[in-house]
């Protein structure tokens, strides 16, 4: 009998066996498919059968869909909106626009987070005005300043003229003109025997932060001081055009500058905390508030009263004249010795809730790794400028990355956070609280920070504020951003870094161009500051800039002013939004750059270079007397000389990455990040805890102002009149001893990860 099974089993063995081999080749090739990197290697991904998408990097096509996408159009009208009303932190105005960019977040696609704070604030009276006013003998009022404040001033949410944590008080005396209000200033007065003591001083806005000013005065002894807007730097050009609002962009003599003269970081009753029901608060009196009154005026009214002013005339060669048609004059006391000037503050601080709001676009590959976009977003009146330029711009760009991702185009490798911060303008106060609360989270997952808080404040250059990790970034970014200005792009430089390197130069200590344009130090100006100096995120700041050889300016003349309005902006400052569009390119650039590419696009070697520049300015500065005092001084030169051994092997070693190993990728960006970290100090600066970058941070008597071993030089600081300068000198070398061990620890971890050690002593 014939085996009928047998023999239907002898073809069907076969056919399976055929189909099996078909098979395993299909998914032989399948997983070859995704374990050869694209550029045909046969060795894989380090996984086997790991996603070749794994070490995809980024695509350029959508670089030029970001930019492209931009529309001016969309960020004028965000503009608008955005400063219909005033909107100061902590009331009604400020909470609808936390809703207005919720709302417009959520259109774009993107997650919305948003983080509440309980802080201190500060707002003048509504009942009764801060006033200055000068009297006679008999306590008649001779003068008001309020004769001088503008009309706007009465529009609805308008507050009043005032400084921002200036306690309240009625302070009566002479009056003392001391120029820009800076220490050198005081010593200038006591040379010529004029003391400001228990009398109120009267001083230019300028050279350095306000609340500066009021801590130097304070700690001079003055009673109360002044501060007004001179008209030889917030009125006309170099030529003589002394034309102002409307007509012009610069100040009229009723604007007045408004702001904080709190001098710290953050929520001044939880220092070092966040803000939130878990924090435990200080009283008032506890905390480094100010301690004496302060108002501000307009040069209209400084010049009805300092055209009275007695005393010692002022040398003409020096930057305490100005441009009011007086005679400037130091006093103490008036022409006519019975009169007076009296201060009445009637602010008062009170707690209030800000918010901070974020649009969250998730990564696809490391959504753990976070790229940060800021602008914060109250403002001291409109805030056509400062800050709403920003918030219009960062607008726009979440529009069109979010566009990009709803429409399955493209999502980042890494995720991009927008952040709208609330009430920086006191003091970073939604910033430095969000920081507080999540320092751990962001210390380990933050890759950069970019920061857009005033994008515009002229129209003829790019400005960059930085750490040295963002250099080549911004270089290579200003590289791609065509030329918004039509003149410029008709002279043959069709990108903003062509103009950008025609009119800031970066020029070496003899003088002699780097063939780079300049990028600055940051400071602690805006919302960056928290960031970099707690949690060690390295940070870009920018805008578009005056040309400083045609401007005589340290900022623009209409800055925290109630005619920061709307029009005034599209007439005077850029009126097809083609300047601010060009920050909004650059800063998506910039962002998308760090959030899609494979290694991110941060650079050590110009930390090197970073370091060897400012131990030249150190050794300009202070080499003299710290060679006298130090053994050793020398070893600065040496441990950054091996912190640029160790970045030269780090970038050896970037040329010869195994591309197809994501781990690898991984480690890299991951030294990268951290360097930033590698140069904070635990228990912070010696007389700043808060402020932990040992390399920069502001100038402690300026904080708008960088500063290079911030630590260092505030020690230096007038160590010669110290009481007992022997114990500042031992300061001086235990910091100098940190900044040692610091940099030789930052550059151990550029190493290879398992030789990081070194045997010596």
């Amino acid at each position: 009998m014939t085996d009928i099974t047998s023999s239907w089993n002898t073809p069907r063995i076969a056919i399976l066996a055929t189909v099996t081999s078909a098979l395993t080749l299909t998914l032989g090739l399948l997983v070859g498919r995704f374990a050869i990197s694209r550029g045909g290697h046969q060795n894989g991904v380090f996984l086997a059968g790991a996603p070749a998408r794994l070490m995809d990097t980024e695509d350029l096509d959508v670089a030029s869909k970001i930019m492209d996408g931009i529309d001016p159009a969309r960020v004028e009208e965000n503009l608008r909106e955005l400063t219909r009303k005033p909107h100061i932190a902590g009331r009604t105005a400020d909470f609808e626009l936390v809703d207005f960019i919720k709302t417009r977040f959520l259109q774009y696609g993107l997650q919305v987070q948003i983080t509440p704070y309980d802080v201190l604030l500060s707002y003048p009276s509504d009942e009764v005005p801060n006033t200055v006013r000068l009297l006679d003998g008999k306590e008649n009022v001779l003068y008001d300043s309020r004769k001088d404040e503008s009309k706007l001033s009465n529009a609805p949410g308008v507050v009043k003229p005032f400084h921002a944590f200036s306690p309240a008080g009625l302070v009566e005396g002479q009056l003392v003109y001391a120029g820009y209000g800076r220490v050198e200033d005081y010593d200038w007065l006591k040379s010529h025997n004029i003391d400001v003591t228990g009398h109120l001083v009267i001083v230019k806005y300028g050279k350095m932060f306000r609340g500066d000013k009021v801590d130097i005065a304070q700690t001079n002894g003055a009673a109360g001081i002044l501060m007004y807007t001179d008209p030889a730097e917030f009125t006309g050009m170099k030529g003589g055009d002394d034309r102002v609002y409307p007509s012009t962009w610069w100040l009229p003599p009723d604007g007045v500058q408004r702001g904080t003269v709190f001098t710290g970081e953050g929520d001044p009753l939880t220092p070092g905390y966040p803000a939130n029901d878990l924090a435990y608060r200080y009283k008032e009196d506890d905390v480094s508030l100010p301690k004496i009154p302060s108002h501000p005026i307009g040069y209209g009214a400084a010049e009805n009263i300092m055209k009275h002013l007695d005393g010692l005339k002022v040398p003409e060669d020096s930057d305490w004249q100005g441009g009011m048609n007086i005679s400037y004059r130091t006093g103490p006391g008036f022409l006519v010795p019975s009169w007076k000037i009296q201060l009445n503050v009637t602010s008062r601080n009170q707690r209030a809730k800000v918010e901070n709001v974020f649009g969250i676009i998730k990564g696809n590959i490391e959504p753990d790794r976070y790229v940060l976009l800021g602008n914060h977003r109250d403002a001291w009146i409109y805030g056509a400028l400062d800050p709403s330029t920003g918030t219009a711009a960062m607008l726009e760009i979440a529009r069109t990355m979010g566009e990009l991702v709803k429409s399955g185009d493209w999502r980042p490798r890494r995720t991009i956070i927008f952040c709208s911060w609330g009430a920086e303008e006191y003091g970073h106060f939604g910033s430095a609280e969000w920081v507080e609360q999540y320092v751990a989270t962001i210390r380990e997952r933050a890759v950069a920070y970019i920061n857009m808080d005033v994008p515009v404040i002229g129209n003829d250059t790019l400005h960059v504020d930085a750490t040295p990790l963002m250099h080549k970034l911004a270089y290579e970014t200003a590289k791609k951003v065509p030329n918004p200005n039509p003149s410029e792009r008709a002279a043959g430089r069709p990108f903003v870094y062509d103009t950008w390197l025609r009119v800031e130069p970066w020029l070496d200590s003899d003088k002699q161009s780097k063939r780079i344009p300049k990028i600055g130090p940051l400071g602690s100006g805006s919302d960056y500051a928290p960031l970099l100096q707690r949690a060690g995120v390295t940070s870009l700041d920018l805008w578009y800039a005056v040309d400083p050889t045609l401007y005589d300016v340290q900022w623009y003349a209409l800055y925290h002013t109630e005619y920061e309005v709307f029009d005034i902006y599209k007439s005077q400052f850029d009126k097809d939004f083609e300047y601010l569009s060009a920050v909004a390119r650059f800063s998506a650039e910039v962002t998308r750059s760090l959030a899609d590419s494979l290694l991110l696009p941060l650079s050590p070697a110009d930390y090197s270079r970073g370091l060897l520049d400012i131990l030249h300015i150190l050794d300009t500065n202070h080499g003299t007397v710290l060679r006298e005092n130090l053994d050793n001084f020398e070893k600065l030169e040496k441990v950054i000389k091996e912190f640029g051994k160790d970045v030269e092997e780090f970038e050896h070693r970037l040329k010869t990455l195994d591309s197809n190993n994501p781990f690898i990728a991984r480690q890299i960006n991951d030294q990268m990040v951290l360097l930033e970290r590698a140069f904070l100090v635990p228990a912070g600066l010696p007389q700043r805890p808060l402020k932990k970058h040992i390399l920069f941070a502001e100038n402690a008597n300026n904080r708008y102002a960088g500063s290079s071993f911030p630590g260092l030089g505030d020690l230096l600081f007038q160590i010669e009149l110290d009481p007992d300068p022997r114990k500042r000198w031992e300061r001086v070398r235990q910091h100098f001893s940190a900044i040692l061990h610091t940099i030789q620890s930052a550059g151990a971890t550029l190493r290879e990860v398992s030789k990081f050690m070194l045997e010596t002593m």
